[in-house]
């Protein structure tokens, strides 16, 4: 019997992302984001969540740096959607269960 063996950064990435996810409100972020794969801005999720942006926002960032969502800037605004790629990766079925 082998036993893989994992790096101290790829376990501190799961640690993070365990982390962004035990929090209810980004759980529903991260189904809305799956569902609504366009124009995704702190202010459109906020309408849609009833939050205000700056609480949007915050919880963005956690996503974010827990390497679920990437970020991009157009013009004045922000839009956010999930790394699909993470969620394979390490939470593979993860998304199709929202």
């Amino acid at each position: 019997m082998t036993i893989e063996q994992y790096s101290l950064k790829d376990d501190e990435k799961r640690v993070k992302i365990f982390k962004a996810l035990a929090e209810l409100k980004r759980i529903e972020m991260i189904r809305y984001l799956h569902h609504h794969r366009d124009n995704n801005t702190c202010g459109s999720i906020g309408e849609s969540m009833a939050m205000d942006k700056s609480n949007v926002s915050y919880h963005l960032k956690i996503l974010y740096e827990a390497d679920l969502v990437s970020v991009t800037r157009i013009g004045q605004n922000k839009n956010s959607q999930l790394r699909e790629d993470t969620f394979a990766e390490l939470l593979p079925g993860f998304l199709d269960r929202l």
